[in-house]
C-alpha cells in the first residue's frame, strides 16, 4: 500500500515540478547576460582596455607588413653584391640602398662608398648601422609589450572600483540584502579582469614573436655583413 501510495504521489507531483523546473531554468535564461551587456557594463575601464588594443593592433599590422626578410636581409642580395664586386660596378653597389631598400643595401652601399678605407674602421661604422636598424624595429614593437603589461593592471584596478561599489550597495540594503545583487555585481567586477587578460595574452604572444623574428634576422644580417668584409676588406688589407 505505501509503494502505491508512493507512485501515484509521484505521478500526480512530477508535472508539477517538470513546471518548478522549467520555470527556473527560464528565469535563470532571463538573468544571464550576453558578453556584449558585460562589456559595456566594464566602464570607464573597460573603455579604456579596448582602446589599447585597438590602438596596438595599429602595431601588429604594422610589424607584420615592415618586419619581412625583404626589408632586412633580401635573398640573393649578398650574391649579386658579390658579383657586381668582382666586376668593378662600384657604382651600382654605391646606389644599391635606393635601388632596393633595405638594411642589406644600405650597408653594402656604404662598404662600397668607403672601399679604401681601413677594415676596421667600415666595420665598426657598419656594425653600428645594423645595430641602429635592429633598434629600431625593436622599438616598434616595444609597445605591444606595454599594453600586455598595463591592461591586465587596468583589469584590477576596475574590478577593484567594481568590488567597492558592490559592497557599499550591499551595506546600504542592510545585512547581505538580496544574495543574488552581491553576486552580479561582483560578476560585473570581473568583467574587467577577464578583459585584461584576453587581451594581454595574444599581445605579449605577438611582442615576443616579433622579438624572435627581429633577433633572427639579425643573425642573419650579422653574418652576411661579416661574409662580405671578411671577402672584400680583409682580403684587400693582407695583399
Amino acid at each position: 500500500m505505501v509503494i502505491l501510495f508512493l507512485g501515484a504521489w509521484l505521478a500526480t507531483s512530477a508535472p508539477c515540478l517538470a513546471a518548478e523546473v522549467k520555470a527556473a531554468a527560464g528565469t535563470t535564461s532571463l538573468r544571464t547576460m550576453s558578453w556584449g551587456d558585460k562589456l559595456r557594463q566594464s566602464g570607464a575601464v573597460g573603455l579604456v582596455q579596448l582602446g589599447m588594443s585597438a590602438f596596438g593592433a595599429i602595431f601588429i599590422f604594422e610589424r607584420l607588413s615592415g618586419l619581412r626578410r625583404k626589408h632586412l636581409v633580401p635573398a640573393g642580395l649578398a650574391d649579386r653584391a658579390r658579383k657586381l664586386w668582382q666586376e668593378g660596378r662600384f657604382v651600382e653597389l654605391e646606389q644599391l640602398g635606393e635601388t632596393e631598400p633595405s638594411t642589406l643595401a644600405r650597408v653594402i652601399a656604404f662598404i662600397a662608398q668607403n672601399r679604401t678605407a681601413p677594415m676596421t674602421e667600415v666595420s665598426e661604422v657598419a656594425g653600428d648601422l645594423v645595430s641602429r636598424e635592429l633598434a629600431i624595429h625593436h622599438q616598434r614593437a616595444y609597445p605591444l609589450g606595454i599594453i600586455a603589461t598595463l591592461s591586465p593592471l587596468l583589469g584590477l584596478l576596475g574590478m577593484i572600483f567594481g568590488m567597492i561599489t558592490t559592497f557599499e550597495t550591499v551595506a546600504l540594503a542592510g545585512a547581505l540584502g538580496d544574495p543574488s545583487q552581491l553576486a552580479a555585481g561582483i560578476s560585473e567586477a570581473l568583467v574587467t579582469t577577464g578583459l585584461g587578460l584576453a587581451i594581454a595574452i595574444p599581445f605579449l604572444a605577438f611582442y615576443h614573436f616579433f622579438k624572435y623574428r627581429t633577433n633572427g634576422y639579425g643573425v642573419m644580417l650579422e653574418g652576411e655583413v661579416t661574409g662580405l668584409l671578411t671577402a672584400w676588406l680583409m682580403h684587400r688589407d693582407h695583399r
